[in-house]
């Protein structure tokens, strides 16, 4: 990986691309690029179906354009963009749907998607950055607390590792493409890098769970949390973690829902990778352990006639451990969580 990201990222810079220029998006990125290239590039945004990849690239005559999901949250449509940009960068061939492309060339492509994110984002957090007075005292000050920075970092990085495994195993044919062709292996801690890598796949994980989501579970989870007087970030990580439970049961037996919610609109920094982690860390830490979100699996699990016979003493819960939460996060929010 080491030796591959290291030729990928010469390749990039023997591209010649320009740096990002501001506000820092990529839409703006795309456009500095074609400028550079002479050829114009496209961005597209229309509803996908799961049946197709989240972004895709079409090579017309004069210009080239690049299809994105239109219901994608930021990040991975960012990364679902970078990647198509890679496959012109690089000079990939094959079919604009993915259907005839190597998987090693997927790799390489998701693995300079990488790459041009982070060029990207350090662009953006260098262009924000203001050496004031306050600013170097508050420096200073996270400097002395590094060691609670660091292993709240780790704490959220094995929350998020938890959920992708959980995901996984819930959706073992689902294809999410990444950085290498090798078996995945879950890596329990991990830097900045591995922690991106790990919330990119959670969120395409997520999009191809999407049409087993039910506005039914979401607005039932939602009453019951306000019950428990959760606050919104605590309610919110419920919702989402009552949705995946009830969500990948239904996909387990086949069930799809007539009723899916609309994604919600969150307010997050354009580049705050360790905000959206610990978020998602709330979401893996309801979905295992919060009994609200085992009280939704109970009421809207559906029952799969005719399968297998279980083992006996297994129930409905085998896929989802459940352990009593202290009074604080029931009631109180959700403080000391990741």
């Amino acid at each position: 990986m080491i030796w591959a990201r290291g030729r990928i990222a010469r390749r990039l810079r023997n591209a010649g691309l320009p740096p990002p220029p501001a506000p820092y998006t990529v839409d703006a990125w795309c456009e500095a690029i074609a400028h550079g290239r002479g050829r114009p590039i496209h961005l597209r945004g229309e509803r996908l179906g799961m049946d197709l990849p989240s972004a895709f690239l079409i090579k017309l005559e004069h210009a080239d354009v690049i299809i994105v999901d239109s219901a994608l949250p930021m990040l991975p449509r960012t990364q679902g963009i970078l990647h198509e940009l890679a496959h012109l960068v690089l000079n990939h061939g094959g079919d604009a749907l993915h259907a005839e492309v190597d998987a090693a060339v997927e790799a390489e492509a998701e693995l300079a998607a990488d790459l041009l994110f982070q060029r990207l984002s350090n662009a953006a957090t260098l262009a924000s950055r203001t050496m004031t007075s306050g600013t170097a005292n508050s420096i200073r000050t996270q400097r002395l607390w590094w060691p609670t920075s660091w292993w709240t970092d780790r704490r959220t990085d094995w929350q998020v590792n938890q959920l992708w495994m959980t995901l996984r195993a819930g959706m073992p044919e689902a294809a999410i493409i990444t950085t290498t062709t090798a078996e995945r292996v879950p890596v329990e801690i991990g830097g900045s890098r591995q922690r991106y890598r790990r919330v990119v796949e959670v969120h395409e994980a997520l999009r191809l769970l999407r049409p087993w989501y039910s506005r039914q579970v979401h607005d039932s989870a939602a009453q019951r949390a306000q019950r428990y007087q959760l606050d919104a970030t605590g309610t919110a990580a419920v919702v989402e973690a009552a949705q995946v439970a009830v969500a990948l049961r239904r996909h387990q037996t086949e069930s799809p829902s007539d009723d899916v919610p609309p994604l919600p609109q969150r307010r997050l920094a354009a580049y705050d990778i360790r905000a959206e982690a610990r978020r998602l860390a709330l979401v893996g830490l309801a979905l295992h352990d919060s009994p609200l979100v085992a009280a939704e699996l109970a009421r809207w699990s559906p029952v799969a006639y005719g399968s297998r016979p279980e083992e006996p003493g297994s129930t409905a819960f085998d896929s989802f451990p459940i352990t009593p939460l202290n009074r604080a996060v029931t009631r109180n929010g959700w403080a000391g969580a990741a």
